[in-house]
């Protein structure tokens, strides 16, 4: 028993060896094929460390290479960008020795005008003083004596008694005669003087009035006589021949070395002839208008001579006296002062002479540039070119602006008023689009009415930096002036521009502005006493306006070809268009350009309102690419703020709005141009065709001015032919429009 124990403990543990020599080596086999494994995937890691280690070192040298390319760039740039700031440094160093230059000329410009001007007023004043004394001599008497004669004799035979007089005499039942001698008194010929004013009264109208005559003596007439009837003056004395003589020689300004000629030919062309002009009296003064007496023929628009250099225009004829605007500091003149009628219209110097030139109302120069020697006056009121003269507006006048020259085209001979409040950006468009006629044969008028000096100068600084002064004529009436100045400032500069145009040019004037004007003239009409209508207006207006802006035309070939396209400014209240002025200058014009305030402040510059701004030209005007690339533009922009006002107030939006709205973000940002960059009507061109072809669709709202910067000229390299395409007038053709979408579409693939 114990044996078969022991036999069956000997079996069990041989069992038991034998499952733990399997388990064990089963766990010693799982451990090896584990721990190479392992090895093999260390190896593997080792491996791929090893790889990466030689990828590293090669990427290394490649960096290395690119660190140093890109430094050799870095480097490149900086050289040419310091040379590049060496030559605009240098460049400005240029322009300010030129400018410095240019300072000089007109210094030295004033300095011999005033010398010129000096030495002819005291050459008239020794002149005038020398001849009178010599003239007064006694060996001279006997001359005197004859002149007198002579001119007596030439009165009698040549009286006629004045058209206007006639009624003052028939209200006092006799006519006022006045005859003065430098010597001694002639009572015979002063008497038969008296019986040729008689004849000449009795044959004008028939009826029997009596003369009241008085002869006197008058030592300061020098020699020969002077005879007043009325208000009309005969004057043939010595006194009044110099007077005239020492005026038309201080007036002159040739050059020192020529001047002793002009000198001796005026004194040989002096005439002792009788000089017939009428005369009247001051009778009140208020605020720039007087009321004068006297002068019973003057007409209407007539320009009158105060003492000095002031002059008046004639505005109001009424029974015994005539309302005259002063055109000019009147504090020296007073009541009882002498006026003078000169028998000419209120006229301006005109011509070539001007441009490049700062004028005020009357043609003066303001600028420091020496005397204007213009070789023609014109009127400054004129009748506006009738029907029949005129021609169809259809050539375009480019602003430079795309979103007027889109959506408002101007052409030639139009009259687009510019509207808006204060501070909107209406001169702002009117300096770019004078800035945008350098080069295209446009003479330029800017007229500055009732603003500050220095906004003037500002303007006129803007214009010369960038060339445009060779082409332009300034004219202000400054705040500071007399209320008449800034009401005849308009009518002058049209005189100006009609000048050129008569000759078959082209011209662009600006009126800036007419609610300025308009207020003028309200001044001056109430203090005439006219009678004040709507917003103390006076009736006529309408009509002050409309005579100016109609003479704005585009002449047919036979009146000469040429054209004045006219842009003026009216400045609303609040946007307030419906006001008086407002409605009254936009039923003159052929459209309006509206720039709104809250446009403005949210930054979309110009801030042209789509909707109240209107070209009645229309596309007759346009460039034919322009047409083809921007005929949607006022739909789509109209479509886009309406969307625009309607989703602001919900925010789920369906996929066609969302759209709508995206593109018209990105036309509106698109539109925004700078100030003083006015651009080609090529690169409108493209940009209006890649923003309606949906190229700007996926371009970062923020983007959109530099896609732009960079598709001009990249578009400018590859196309040069496109802005000759675009300015023949005629539009793009397939193969044009094939090419230009190719070229748009690779800039667009390419654009980060």
């Amino acid at each position: 028993m114990s044996g078969w124990n022991i036999i069956y403990g000997l079996i069990n543990f041989a069992i038991l060896a034998a499952g733990l020599y399997f388990v064990g080596k089963k766990i010693v086999f799982k451990m090896l094929a584990d721990h190479k494994k392992s090895v093999e995937d260390e190896l593997t890691r080792a491996g791929q460390t090893a790889e990466h280690a030689r990828e590293l070192l090669e990427s290394i040298d490649g960096r290395k290479a690119a660190g140093e390319d890109a430094c050799a760039r870095i480097l490149s740039d900086a050289r040419e960008t310091a040379a590049a700031a060496s030559r605009v440094e240098a460049d400005r160093d240029a322009a300010a020795a030129e400018q410095i230059r240019q300072e000089g000329e007109r210094k030295l410009r004033r300095l011999r005008t005033d010398a010129r001007r000096e030495l002819s007023d005291e050459a008239a004043e020794q002149i005038g003083t020398a001849a009178a004394a010599l003239m007064r001599g006694e060996e001279y008497q006997q001359a005197r004596r004859a002149l007198t004669q002579q001119q007596i004799d030439t009165f009698i035979e040549r009286y006629e008694v004045m058209p206007g007089e006639l009624e003052s005499f028939y209200e006092t039942g006799r006519a006022d005669l006045t005859v003065s001698f430098a010597d001694e008194p002639d009572e015979a010929a002063a008497a038969r003087i008296a019986q040729a004013v008689d004849a000449g009264i009795d044959k004008a109208c028939g009826k029997n009035i009596a003369t009241k005559l008085t002869v006197r003596q008058d030592s300061s007439l020098i020699g020969g006589v002077r005879i007043q009837v009325g208000d009309t003056v005969f004057d043939g004395s010595a006194a009044g021949a110099l007077e005239q003589a020492r005026g038309e020689i201080a007036s002159l300004r040739e050059p020192e070395e020529e001047l002793l000629g002009a000198l001796r030919e005026k004194l040989r062309t002096v005439s002792l002839d009788m000089r017939v002009y009428q005369t009247g009296r001051v009778a009140s003064i208020s605020d720039g208008i007087c009321s004068v007496t006297g002068i019973s023929d003057v007409m209407a628009g007539e320009m009158l001579a105060f003492k000095g250099d002031l002059r008046g225009m004639v505005m109001d004829l009424k029974e015994g006296s005539v309302g005259v605007a002063l055109l000019g500091n009147y504090d020296e003149l007073r009541e009882g002062d002498t006026v003078l009628r000169t028998r000419r219209v209120m006229e301006v110097p005109v011509g070539e002479e001007l441009l490049g030139r700062v004028v005020d109302t009357l043609g003066r120069p303001v600028d420091g540039k020496g005397d204007i020697h213009a070789a023609a006056t014109r009127p400054v009121e004129s009748p506006a070119p009738g029907v029949i003269e005129r021609c169809p507006v259809s050539v375009p006048m480019m602003t430079g602006i795309k979103a007027i020259d889109a959506l408002i085209p101007i052409g030639r001979g139009q009259r687009e008023l510019i509207i808006g409040d204060r501070q909107t950006g209406k001169t702002a468009i009117a300096i770019d689009t004078i800035i945008n006629q350098r080069g295209k044969d446009m003479i330029c008028i800017y007229v500055a009415i009732g603003q500050k000096e220095s906004t003037v100068a500002s303007v006129v600084d803007r214009l010369e930096k960038h060339g445009a002064m060779d082409y332009t004529i300034v004219v202000c009436a400054n705040a500071s002036e007399p209320a008449p100045m800034l009401y005849i400032a308009p009518y002058a500069g049209a005189a100006m521009g009609e000048y050129f145009m008569h000759q078959g040019k082209d011209v662009l004037i600006i009126y800036d502005d007419l609610s300025k004007q308009a207020v003028a003239y309200r001044e001056i009409s109430l203090l005439l006493h006219r009678p004040p209508g709507r917003e103390a207006f006076p009736g006529d207006v309408f009509y002050l306006h409309s005579r100016l802006l109609e003479r704005a035309a585009r002449l047919n070939e036979a009146a000469g070809g040429g054209s004045m396209t006219a842009l003026p400014i009216i400045e609303t209240q609040a946007g307030d268009i419906s006001a008086y002025i407002p409605t009254n200058v936009i039923s003159i014009t052929d459209g309006q350009i509206f720039l709104e305030t809250d446009l403005f402040n949210a930054g979309v510059r110009p801030a042209v309102n789509v909707g109240l701004s209107v070209s009645r030209v229309g596309g007759a005007a346009q460039l034919g690419a322009m047409k083809q690339v921007a005929g949607r533009l006022r739909m789509d922009l109209a479509q886009y703020r309406e969307l625009a006002a309607f989703s602001q107030f919900g925010s789920d939006l369906d996929k066609t709005t969302r759209a709508t709205l995206n593109r018209g973000d990105r036309m509106t940002e698109l539109l925004k141009q700078g100030q003083y960059t006015p651009m080609s009507a090529a690169d409108q061109v493209v940009s209006l065709y890649a923003a309606s072809e949906g190229y700007l669709d996926g371009v970062e709202l923020r983007d959109v001015a530099r896609f732009e910067q960079g598709l001009l000229p990249y578009v400018r390299s590859r196309f040069p032919e496109l802005e000759g395409a675009v300015l023949s007038g005629s539009k793009l053709t397939k193969e044009q429009l094939a090419l230009l979408r190719e070229i748009i579409g690779a800039y667009t693939a390419d654009f980060r």
